[in-house]
């Protein structure tokens, strides 16, 4: 399946602009939540069929995250399998803080950075595709 395609979820708007990558753009204002996490890696999964992938995430500028979620391991099985490398472009310090201090706790199997741009991400997660 190489067409574009997306999916919404109530966090983010997850975009496959290729077969093997995603971008998760997710919405200003929002609380991060352990379901809500959730319901992204489970569209997530769902739009690439269990086929590698690399993933973009698009920080907002705004909102908040529960502790819950700060403090849960979220990746299931299959997508931490899946998963081949994980750029964040965080739109401001807290989020920025709030992945870094998350990923310390819960090192993942691949390769996630952090990028001020989108672009930027987006070339790197291409390049490590391609190792």
């Amino acid at each position: 399946m190489s067409r574009s395609s997306s999916h919404e979820t109530r966090l983010a708007v997850i975009e496959r602009p290729q077969p093997d990558l995603l971008l998760v753009r997710y919405r200003e204002g929002i609380t991060f939540s352990s379901e809500g996490i959730a319901e992204v890696i489970a569209a997530c999964e769902q739009l690439t069929d269990g086929a590698p992938f690399g993933l973009v995430s698009i920080l907002p500028g705004s909102g908040d995250m529960s502790l819950d979620a700060m403090q849960q391991e979220h990746s299931t099985e299959g997508f931490g399998r899946q998963v081949r490398a994980h750029a964040i472009v965080p739109s401001d310090s807290l989020f920025k803080r709030l992945s870094e201090i998350h990923y310390d706790y819960h090192p993942q199997q691949h390769d996630v950075r952090m990028f001020a741009t989108e672009g930027e991400a987006v070339e790197w997660v291409r390049a490590m595709l391609e190792e």
